[in-house]
């Protein structure tokens, strides 16, 4: 059988498939002893002329360098090998996103992919971990293992996953922030703690508090319900099992303020004061709008909207264009330096709050 895929001498001029099985080989395996083993194996049924072809190959998969011209045929599977390998060469930053129920932390989860990948509603939407990772590439594919695998999950399947147990999605996550490759990053997405009908969410997320490994941990505050006692029940654990310099405080739903009536920056001082109350010193506080974020993104990205969500978007775009919604402005200049927006949309993803997040997660310099 491996003679008639790598050395069929009745069809000579297939000697280029050999060359693609290696690809995919590689593709598949990734690890470089696998692939080299199974180079061994195809040597076994080439002559010295054909073994040499297929050493350039497998040395081409291993290097930066100009593919050779004899490959130029199978550039674009030897690229993608580098870039996965390359990706995969990184360590892997793993952030964990907490929050109270209705906070926002599904939508911000979207506006960070880019992607409607989590379910957002008014009800318990999370009812288990799941565990969103970044691809090296955009493949316009969505994969998903829960429990099965989908390597082309539809909106549906997404919206049906987590709810009878832990799942894994893998997707490209566009980001507003430009870094010259692909960050390597699983999110891990929590139950709401606060479910009154499910208090086993709670309790799931306490143990994934303590028991999973992050970088980063981010809680997400509805800035329209500050202060609530299940709130500040939840802030102590939190401050009295996470280190505070993994904590990152998103205040979210500033896009509901009006500047008759509210202020964001009493609401951000006031959320400072008590933070530190409760044993946060120096908080990092990002204000920002997630959903005009993941409207932003969709727009950026050719994403086909609804009527109420083109409705939204505009309406967004005319307030965020004021310079009090200008959540920028809030952020402390130490912790992430924003840079000047070069178009309308880079400013208005600047002005909403996501780029100054994510430039604190990823970092990176402005498109």
């Amino acid at each position: 059988m491996i003679r008639s895929m790598v050395n069929d001498w009745l069809r000579p001029w297939m000697w280029k498939y050999r060359l693609w099985l290696m690809c995919d080989i590689a593709l598949i395996a990734a690890d470089k002893s696998a692939i080299e083993k199974a180079q061994k194996i195809m040597l076994g049924y080439l002559n010295k002329r054909q073994s040499a072809a297929l050493g350039i190959l497998v040395s081409a998969l291993f290097t930066n360098e100009a593919v050779p011209q004899k490959l130029l045929f199978a550039e674009g599977l030897i690229h993608q090998f580098r870039v996965n390998r390359r990706f995969a060469a990184q360590q892997e930053m793993r952030i964990l996103i907490t929050a109270n129920m209705s906070a926002g932390k599904s939508t911000l989860i979207n506006a960070l992919i880019g992607k409607q990948v989590a379910r957002t509603s008014q009800e318990a939407c999370t009812a288990n971990l799941c565990y969103l990772f970044n691809k090296p590439v955009e493949d316009g594919s969505i994969y998903l293992l829960a429990p099965r695998l989908n390597l082309n999950a539809t909106y549906d399947d997404l919206m049906d996953a987590g709810q009878a147990g832990s799942s894994d999605i893998a997707s490209y996550f566009r980001s507003f922030v430009h870094l010259d490759s692909p960050s390597r990053i699983c999110l891990i997405d929590t139950p709401g703690v606060n479910s009154a009908i499910n208090r086993e969410h709670g309790i799931r997320t306490r143990k994934a508090i303590l028991d999973e490994q992050y970088d980063k941990l981010i809680y997400v505050l509805n800035a329209n319900q500050l202060g609530t006692d299940e709130e500040i029940r939840y802030l102590k654990y939190v401050s009295e099992n996470v280190p505070g310099d993994k904590v990152i405080f998103v205040l979210n739903k500033l896009d509901n303020f009006k500047s008759t009536d509210d202020s964001i920056a009493a609401s951000i001082e006031g959320v400072q004061h008590d933070l530190v109350h409760l044993g946060f010193e120096n908080p990092v506080i990002c204000p920002l709008s997630a959903y005009f974020a993941f409207l932003l993104k969709m727009k950026q990205n050719g994403e086909p909207m609804n009527e109420d969500e083109q409705d939204a978007y505009d309406y967004y775009v005319k307030k965020f264009s004021r310079p009090e919604y200008d959540m920028s402005t809030y952020l402390d200049e130490s912790t992430t330096p924003v840079q000047a927006a070069k178009d309308e949309r880079s400013a208005l993803a600047v002005r909403c709050g996501l780029y100054g997040l994510e430039n604190i997660l990823y970092g990176g310099s402005d498109r």
